[in-house]
């Protein structure tokens, strides 16, 4: 795939390549410096230039140049890009790529290029969000039916490479119920520790959230609502379009979105929570930036949970509301670590708001993570369509965990804890992975680690008790 020498300045094509053309201007600001190869996991795993920042800008630039067409081996080397942003943070002149690469994507989509596994997950199951909680239910029996004739689940990795999953990798199993479905719309209840006037946030669940790590979510309601603030669930939300828009489906990623706006806007609210670092990156700039639509006003409500509780609701507040509560292990510390999401540091800045918290829980010993935003490899669906690169990147943090020492990795996205989860059992390292805020959750929680009781909280809209 040998590029004709840029030898002359070329009109770009941008009425052949609307997408593109959006983001033409990022594309020549790449000066092609390299200093982007240090930071790619893709090219460090391959060292092949075209699966690096730079190749692949390089690339782009030449198919809008009309020196390169949108072939099937561009697609794979356009498709093998991770989007862990680590490209940005090297950038001296912070080059988009990422919205590069999407776009071109886009323009691959626009063409046809668009395998029936993908059109089926994102268009037959993300684009109809009524599907997946029946889906959800179907694939929760399937797998525990399956587990229970062969507890190891070698029945259910004979399956796996028909639905074109590796069949050595691990799996969480989906949950009997969604989460929305066994929650009101609002929860509120008084406060263990008084946080002046009462903050009122959407809670933006996410599909991991909702369907698979329902602890996640079910902990956010228990934290939110002992630190005194009311939480709305708004019931027509759907999946964020993240992995709709990471395909290249930008027609369908701008229907999940625009159905995600009206959703939560309606909702007279302080700010709208997520738990997901994917997530919060698509509501917060992801939906103007890359799908072009009007999110004035509503993106800057938007808010990772931790960066709610340490900026609006309080260090001291969380504090006083763990003053009482107990280590989690009696008798020693539990050591800890922190795994940075790419899309949570370097997609929205949020670096210090989780460590904050981890530090406020009581009987933690917090050892910092070599290389912690260093990328897992997860990315959402590319540890499936890319499984094998997937595990060469994850391999490094898997050492980098062993190092700490931890009982425990903390980190602030499902994606990431799929993956962390699979990579530490490839590695067969007995280390625990949890949400920062299951953490917390625990911690706030009567000794013993038991769920708050139920009846506290309080369905406001219905008037009916939360069972």
């Amino acid at each position: 795939m040998a590029l004709e020498p840029k030898l002359t300045y070329r009109e770009p094509l941008k009425d052949e390549y609307p997408e593109l053309a959006r983001f033409s201007g990022e594309i020549v600001r790449c000066i092609k410096c390299g200093l982007c190869r240090a930071a790619c996991p893709t090219l460090i795993e391959t060292l092949s230039e075209s699966e690096g920042a730079r190749g692949r800008v390089s690339l782009v630039e030449a198919v809008l140049d009309g020196r390169l067409v949108l072939s099937d081996v561009l697609s794979e080397r356009i498709a093998s890009c991770i989007n862990c942003k680590a490209c940005i943070e090297a950038c001296p002149s912070g080059v988009r790529v990422d919205d590069i690469i999407l776009a071109a994507r886009a323009e691959l989509v626009s063409r046809g290029k668009f395998s029936f596994f993908k059109r089926l997950i994102l268009r037959g199951l993300l684009k109809r969000g009524r599907l997946l909680p029946p889906i959800g239910k179907l694939a929760s029996l399937f797998q525990r039916a399956l587990l229970a004739v062969s507890p190891k689940g070698s029945a259910l990795r004979l399956i796996l490479p028909a639905v074109r999953i590796d069949k050595e990798r691990n799996l969480p199993v989906f949950s009997r119920r969604s989460f929305r479905e066994q929650v009101p719309e609002l929860v509120s209840r008084s406060p263990i520790s008084p946080a002046g006037a009462r903050l009122r946030a959407a809670y933006f669940v996410g599909c991991a959230g909702d369907l698979i790590y329902t602890d996640i979510a079910f902990s956010v309601v228990e934290v939110l609502t002992r630190l005194g603030v009311e939480v709305l669930i708004p019931p027509l939300q759907g999946c964020c379009g993240t992995p709709v828009f990471n395909a290249g489906d930008f027609v369908t990623a701008r229907e999940l979105a625009e159905k995600n706006l009206r959703a939560l806007t309606k909702s007279n609210v302080d700010a709208i929570v997520v738990s997901c670092a994917s997530c919060g990156l698509a509501l917060k700039r992801e939906y103007s930036t890359v799908l072009g639509l009007d999110t004035e006003g509503f993106s800057e409500k938007v808010m990772d949970v931790s960066e709610f509780i340490v900026k609006r609701v309080g260090l001291d507040v969380l504090k006083g509301a763990l003053s009482g509560s107990r280590p989690l292990a009696a008798g020693k510390d539990t050591v800890v670590t922190y795994h940075d999401p790419c899309h949570l540091k370097r997609g929205q800045g949020i670096e210090n708001e989780p460590r904050e918290i981890i530090r406020a829980i009581p009987g933690l010993k917090f050892v910092e993570l070599p290389e912690s935003d260093r990328c897992c490899g997860g990315g959402g669906l590319y540890s499936f369509t890319h499984y094998e690169m997937s595990k060469a990147v994850a391999l490094r943090k898997v050492n980098s965990i062993k190092e700490t020492g931890a009982e425990i990795v903390l980190t602030s996205c499902p994606s990431c804890i799929l993956q962390l989860r699979d990579a530490l059992a490839q590695g067969r390292l007995s280390v625990k992975v949890m949400h920062v805020i299951e953490l917390l959750a625990q911690a706030l929680l009567a000794p013993g680690g038991e769920r708050a009781v139920t009846e506290e909280f309080c369905s406001v809209s219905s008037g009916k008790d939360h069972a």
